[in-house]
């Protein structure tokens, strides 16, 4: 494993730990995320489809640092008939990052992705966001929740690669199989919902941890052992976990103490007897949209 320290980076220059702002409201992305920066996190994780991007440009406005040193990642959602929410086309592809920039308040973003192929039009999104590479609004572009068959039908269709994936990924969720296929491909990777096998997760009113918490006993008593053998929190042990697995890791919170806590990640590791048993854990078992019920790496429509 790649020695990691607190300036490590990923194939594509992005920081290795990136604050996420799902499930927040505009005032608390803001909030936080002014907290974030101030603490050290030079990797932030918006979307499209969190509705409280104008939040974080003021935080990114507001916070005297300069533009270039923050890698901001956003998503593009892509409509879902199912949700009778219009699929984007090309165009309004294009026109959608262009309006997101405004309520990010940046002239660019560092990486720009399709958030889930929920779209029959994901090939044409995927051209489209080609183009907003070329035009120098995105530095970066890759997918999110894409399984080997979607990232297949852009190889085949001899368009640009991805250059990233962003997956839902922790030890009940290894996806062995397809970080084996983004490894072979060179496509980096980033894991979202890493504290989801914990009880305290997604716990408030509404955020759906609840879903499924039965498949999380098991492993949780593990977990906890592991942790308090390496005197961290279970937090922290998890985070640590999808580092040495090669991922970069996202964090969310609007806790200041935890804010601090879950960037400090490079002093200590995690022995492999240890990493071991975390993987051993593993259920492929996805917990991220389960309230949602449904699991987006198999929710690809027809291709048009």
């Amino acid at each position: 494993m790649t020695e990691l320290s607190s300036t490590s980076r990923n194939r594509i220059n992005m920081p290795l730990v990136g604050f996420g702002t799902y499930q927040l409201s505009t005032e608390e992305a803001e909030s936080s995320m002014a907290e974030a920066l101030r603490a050290g996190y030079r990797h932030i994780d918006s979307a499209e489809g969190y509705n409280n991007e104008k939040g974080t440009g003021n935080a990114i406005k507001k916070s005297g640092i300069a533009r270039e040193e923050i890698f901001l990642t956003t998503k593009l959602f892509p409509g879902n008939t199912e949700w009778g929410v219009q699929e984007k086309t090309y165009e309004s592809t294009i026109a959608t990052l262009k309006n997101q920039l405004k309520e990010l308040q940046v002239d660019y973003v560092d990486l720009y992705l399709i958030h889930a192929p929920l779209a029959s039009l994901r090939l044409e999104q995927w051209r489209a966001l080609i183009e907003l590479k070329k035009q120098g609004l995105t530095k970066h572009i890759g997918v999110s929740n894409y399984n080997e068959e979607a990232i297949n039908e852009i190889l085949e269709a001899g368009l640009e690669k991805p250059e990233i994936n962003q997956i839902e990924f922790h030890p009940l969720c290894t996806q062995p199989e397809l970080t084996q296929f983004l490894n072979k491909h060179s496509i980096a990777s980033t894991a979202y919902s890493s504290l989801a096998p914990l009880s305290t997760w997604r716990t408030a009113e509404g955020q759906g941890g609840e879903v499924l918490a039965e498949k999380k006993q098991d492993a949780q008593s593990i977990i906890k052992e592991v942790a308090n053998e390496l005197n961290v929190s279970e937090a922290k042990l998890l985070l640590r976990w999808g580092l040495q697995n090669g991922y970069s890791v996202l964090t969310r919170s609007t806790k200041p103490e935890r804010i601090k806590e879950n960037i400090d990640l490079f002093d200590f590791a995690i022995p492999q007897s240890q990493m071991q048993q975390l993987n051993d854990l593993n259920q492929n078992q996805a917990f991220a949209w389960a309230a949602n019920g449904l699991n987006p790496m198999e929710a690809a429509p027809t291709l048009k």
